[in-house]
């Protein structure tokens, strides 16, 4: 077999397209440098400042991603302090072995302590190295002009800036440039023989790995290249990926003897653990990722459930254009060419299943991107040069122009609408924190407890009193979030140191992807069941299906106690709330 470079096709050097494309992803990987911190980088401010938290945390300053440890004591000591809400699964865990990004983090804030865009600064210059080597090993494996085209696809890919802009996220970059150089790497250890090349594959592996597991996403590519471009015959294949199959055995043993892993959260699925929830759960993410790798379409927007039917069929449409295309431009195509898509393809394709493991989203698309700049490159490039007036040669071209047209002229626009929405996000959390501190007596607020009956949202729910931790302010005894729903509810008092929660047009709570990050679908509550919070008792009174519609809380002294501090979100305020007089009518809680 040919293993050798495929030969160069007319056009562009690849040197003006890699500058070109280095060029873009500075200019485009700028606009993150007006978002701020996002509400997952308070947790690690905090552990980094060494904030005396209200419970024990899983996080620490070399492990800051080990933000539940799956231990039922550790989990309830939280929830009963409210860093937790009230339903948490006890053993949920969300735990990610990323000591590599951890330690940069800790750098970058004994550097520039809270100054947000020194970080995403130093995010960008990853990003720009990953495009770099992603030019690298396309260059090696790719006629010269498609290779170009397929590094400037890679660097203003759209959905990169959902990863770039949220600093926790920068370990999936520094994951995926060295898991990039490890299989250029493997290739050239492959095909040339070189011992020092194995090694260099296994070191970019190993550090890809303490990085965090998009390292475990990016392995499709190593198979699937064995499997298509791999040299000698299948016996010879196995046998190039025993180091690599070593090395990745070594890591999933030590990673569940260290207690990472994720379980009994619906936001990130276990395919080992829970191979049918994640099975299940695939049938709706993966459409959706496909959508979003096709034509663009973010698969963000599935977190509302009523989506899902419409990115499902965008999913099946995206992929049937984009088959039909690469049908189109297949003949002419060379045959080392055709061993390129397929190994890259693939790897694209088996890694977006790999990749929703997290629940489906921009973010989860970066590494089934490289795969799929390919691929798209392919096309564009062929159905340009193959343009001819035939019938096939001219819906190929028509194809390929709307392709280009969602991910070429539609990339920046994205850039710049998910940096303004993380900006956004990063506002509304200030405001949040005003919010509570106007609300707020931080003189009286260590010696009570506060019970915030209704969250706007569910971000605001588990992140504001996060935020207000991670800064310092000054805690109560205990931060107790009743209620995430956005949906009217009405307050009814049922005794002197008790309340209910129920909706007055409809609903049903715990039944929110926010809700179901800290307790899945498939840990539901029980009409009857109670939770012990050490000063407050919730029990779940009526059930409708799967999910609650009423519940009641009591506390441990009357609710106008002064160790209580009820408050509600209404009209975008933190407002104190008053109980009514027990027997007296219903107060509504409105968040709008």
């Amino acid at each position: 077999m040919d293993t050798s470079s495929p030969p160069a096709a007319p056009g562009w050097p690849f040197k003006r397209y890699f500058w070109i494309s280095i060029a873009f992803a500075v200019v485009l990987g700028a606009l993150v440098l007006r978002v701020g911190f996002m509400p997952d980088d308070f947790i690690w401010l905090g552990v980094w400042d060494h904030v005396p938290p209200p419970a024990p945390l899983g996080n620490t300053p070399l492990d800051v991603y080990r933000t539940a440890t799956g231990i039922p004591e550790h989990t309830l000591r939280l929830a009963h302090v409210g860093v937790f809400p009230w339903w948490v699964e006890p053993s949920v865990r969300v735990a990610f072995f990323r000591p590599l990004g951890s330690l940069l983090y800790g750098l970058d804030h004994l550097l520039y302590n809270r100054v947000a865009v020194a970080y995403q600064m130093h995010s960008v210059l990853w990003y720009v190295g990953m495009v770099v080597l992603a030019g690298v090993l396309l260059k090696r494996v790719l006629p010269t002009a498609v290779a170009g085209v397929a590094m400037f696809l890679f660097a203003i890919w759209g959905s990169h800036s959902a990863v770039l802009g949220w600093l926790s996220y920068r370990s999936v970059v520094m994951s995926l440039l060295f898991g990039i150089l490890g299989i250029y790497f493997h290739v050239k250890w492959r095909e040339e023989k070189r011992t020092g090349s194995l090694v260099g594959a296994l070191v970019s592996f190993a550090l890809a790995l303490l990085c965090g597991e998009t390292m475990v996403i990016l392995s499709p590519y190593v198979l699937a290249y064995e499997a298509f471009s791999g040299p000698g015959q299948a016996k010879d294949k196995l046998k190039g990926l025993i180091p690599f199959g070593v090395l990745m055995a070594g890591y999933f043993a030590l990673y569940r003897a260290l207690g990472y892993g994720a379980g009994g959260s619906d936001m990130y699925l276990d395919a080992v653990g829970t191979p049918v929830d994640w099975f299940k759960a695939m049938l709706t993410r993966v459409p959706a990722a496909i959508a979003g790798l096709t034509l663009n379409a973010p698969p963000d927007f599935i977190f509302d459930q009523s989506m899902v039917p419409l990115f499902t069929v965008l999913g099946a449409v995206g992929l049937t254009l984009f088959a039909l295309l690469v049908w189109g431009v297949w003949p002419r195509l060379e045959a080392a060419e055709r061993r390129t898509v397929g190994w890259m393809l693939t790897g694209a394709f088996v890694s977006t299943w790999l990749a929703n493991s997290a629940f489906a989203g921009s973010r989860t698309l970066i590494v089934p991107s490289l795969g799929m700049a390919v691929g798209l490159a392919v096309v564009l490039r062929h159905a340009w040069r193959g343009r001819a007036r035939t019938f096939r040669a001219g819906a190929v071209l028509a194809g390929a122009a709307v392709l280009a047209l969602v991910h070429v002229v539609g990339a920046p626009y994205i850039w710049w609408q998910t940096t303004e929405a993380y900006a956004q996000a990063d506002a509304l959390m200030a405001r949040v924190q005003m919010r509570y501190e106007e609300a707020l007596d931080e003189s009286k607020l260590p010696e009570q407890r506060l019970v915030v009956l209704n969250a706007p949202n569910g971000i605001i729910g588990i992140y504001g009193s996060v935020r207000w931790w991670s800064t310092g302010m000054p805690l109560p005894k205990a931060w107790w979030v009743l209620s995430y729903s956005i949906n009217e509810q009405k307050v009814t008092r049922t005794g002197p140191n008790s309340l209910e929660l129920s909706f007055t047009k409809g609903g049903h709570f715990l039944d929110s992807v926010e809700e179901r990050i800290h307790r899945a679908a498939r840990h539901p509550v029980a009409q009857g069941q109670e939770f012990d919070m050490k000063g407050l008792k919730v029990r779940i009174e009526e059930m409708d299906g799967q999910f609650p519609t009423r519940i009641s809380y009591t506390f441990d002294v009357p609710l106008e106690d002064p160790s209580l501090k009820l408050v509600q979100w209404q009209n975008k305020k933190v407002v104190p709330y008053i109980p009514p007089p027990v027997g007296g009518p219903p107060s509504a809680l409105n968040v709008r």
